[in-house]
């Protein structure tokens, strides 16, 4: 089932960081889009449940220096 989800950033500094973040959550089976706003701290992300995994996206954004937070 497609879902839209609001995530809460940290750890994010500038405009590129947020850029790449959303490049990597547009390459993860089962999403659909994501938009990353980095004066509002969050990402806006729509995927298909069945195939999108919090945890494992949570856990490479965090290898990245961030922090993805649901809300």
């Amino acid at each position: 089932m497609i879902q839209i989800q609001k995530y809460s950033i940290s750890g994010m500094d500038c405009g590129s960081c947020a850029v790449s973040i959303e490049m990597l959550l547009n390459n993860q089976a089962g999403v659909k889009s994501a938009k990353v706003d980095f004066d509002s701290k969050e990402a806006t992300i729509e995927f298909d449940d069945t195939q999108f995994q919090f945890k494992e996206v949570k856990k490479i954004i965090n290898q990245m220096g961030y922090a993805l937070i649901e809300k």
